[in-house]
């Protein structure tokens, strides 16, 4: 693994938006020493599936996995994200808004203990603010797939074929190893997220159905 090295990691299937991502990433300061990849994967039939071919190709030691309509605001996002992981080696993965406990229905964003906040564009701009970290990060059960960035390598649940419940089963799973996951402190949001308002409910209601079989079946944590 290369310590000094950050890969960006995408499934796309919309070039412009793609670019608009990659030219935030490209204005990101850049610590001295490191260096910055990206990885656009096209043509994959699901996020796992997408995700775990770019992390077989790339040797980077942290992966940023990032929708390509997610644009990163937070020009020191590349010094926040190093200082984070090598000041906290059980901290395995990293996101910007999620839940600090996960409903029974598999649904984060019903949960009653909401972390972290983003910014986001629904035909109009929207600031979505939850439980702050006090330093550093807030430790949570899950993240939104929006950002997830990890400073170690663990298989995608391909299982789950499509494009929902890759985000909440790979929090579960880098705790089942015995990582934390977590949501970073945020003085101002790291993202915005240009996700329109198209939202397939019916395949979402599929995979939440599956989920939830696939969690009761989850074995308890490693160690």
């Amino acid at each position: 693994m290369d310590k000094q090295r950050v890969c960006f990691i995408t499934c796309v299937n919309d070039e412009a938006l793609y670019r608009r991502s990659v030219s935030h990433i490209d204005m990101l300061h850049l610590p001295r020493g490191f260096s910055v990849d990206k990885i656009g994967i096209r043509g994959a039939v699901s996020m796992t599936s997408g995700y775990n071919k770019a992390m077989k190709e790339s040797d980077a030691k942290y992966k940023v996995y990032i929708h390509q309509d997610t644009m990163i605001i937070n020009r020191m996002f590349l010094y926040d994200l190093l200082f984070l992981f090598e000041h906290h080696p059980k901290l395995g993965m990293l996101g910007v808004i999620g839940a600090k406990e996960l409903p029974i229905n598999g649904v984060w964003w019903d949960s009653f203990a909401k972390a972290g906040k983003i910014l986001e564009n629904r035909d109009t701009y929207g600031y979505l603010s939850f439980i702050e970290a006090d330093y550093a990060y807030q430790p949570v059960e899950v993240i939104d797939g929006v950002l997830m960035a990890t400073q170690y390598d663990l298989p995608w649940e391909e299982e789950f074929d499509g494009w929902h419940l890759y985000d909440t089963t790979q929090s579960l799973l880098f705790q089942k190893a015995g990582f934390e996951v977590g949501i970073a402190h945020q003085p101002h949001p790291w993202v915005l997220h240009e996700c329109g308002v198209d939202f397939d409910q019916s395949a979402y209601a599929n995979y939440i159905a599956r989920f939830l079989i696939w969690k009761k079946n989850l074995p308890k944590k490693e160690g």
